[in-house]
This record gives structure tokens, C-alpha cells and sequence, in this order.
């Protein structure tokens, strides 16, 4: 999955062509952020989170993941929010682009799985960011 994030082409070469370059190749940061949230599933009107990996070891896989993705790219280009915690996260976004990225372990076991969201984008707001649910 670290490898499908980082080589994901969906930015614009100098040329203005869409869907051609990738994080990696514009050198722009990736920003995870742990999001709980988007793995309800709704139960009538009230969101239901029975199927969520538990706290402590979505902590720890979500931390690893973090460090796989350091490990691939950058490290001082991959950002991170706080786990657990609430965040105000604030982008433009001009689009949107919303890509879902799911491997096979998440689809053999639901409740071993894990998500996560994150925003790439570049540091001067060149091209808009997107967001990317990742499912594990």
C-alpha cells in the first residue's frame, strides 16, 4: 500500500496533462491523519463502529504504516496528526478527488483491518490536495 500512495499518478505533468505524475515525482509531502470515523458502518441513523480495529493496535499499525512510508520516501515530507485525537485539518481543495486504495488482507478479515486517511498535496498549495481512504 506505502508503495500505491507514494506512485499514485494523480497530478498534472508540466504540461498541464492530468493524472501523470505522482508524490514521489513532484516531491510533495504526504500528510496521514488517523480517522476512525470513516470506518462506521450505519445502523438505521446512528453510526456503528463495532467493525473498527481496536485502539491499541490501530495505534500500532498505524504507526508502522508511518514508518514505512518514511522508509520508502522522504521522511521529512511524510506529516502526521495526532492519534486519537481531534484535529482541525484545514485545506483547500479543489475538485475533489477521493481515490479508495483497499489490499487483500482487508477484505479477508473486516475486523483485522485498518484505515487510514490521508491528504497529499504540495507546500505552496501549487495543485489542490486530495484525499485517499486506505483500507488495510
Amino acid at each position: 500500500m506505502v508503495r500505491k500512495i507514494l506512485n499514485l499518478r494523480v497530478f498534472e505533468d508540466e504540461s498541464g496533462k492530468h493524472w501523470s505524475k505522482s508524490v514521489m515525482d513532484k516531491q510533495y509531502e504526504v500528510l496521514c491523519v488517523s480517522q476512525f470515523t470513516l470506518q462506521c458502518i450505519l445502523k438505521g441513523n446512528k453510526p456503528d463502529y463495532h467493525m473498527a480495529m481496536p485502539t491499541e493496535q490501530a495505534e500500532c499499525f498505524y504507526n508502522n504504516f508511518l514508518e514505512q512510508l518514511r522508509k520508502a520516501y522522504k521522511p521529512e515530507l511524510i506529516k502526521d496528526g495526532k492519534f486519537g485525537a481531534y484535529m482541525q485539518v484545514h485545506i483547500q481543495n479543489d475538485g475533489p478527488v477521493t481515490i479508495e486504495l483497499e489490499s487483500p488482507a482487508a477484505t479477508v478479515d473486516p475486523k483485522q483491518s485498518g484505515m487510514v486517511s490521508f491528504l497529499a498535496g504540495c507546500k505552496l498549495s501549487e495543485e489542490p490536495p486530495f484525499l485517499c481512504k486506505v483500507w488495510f
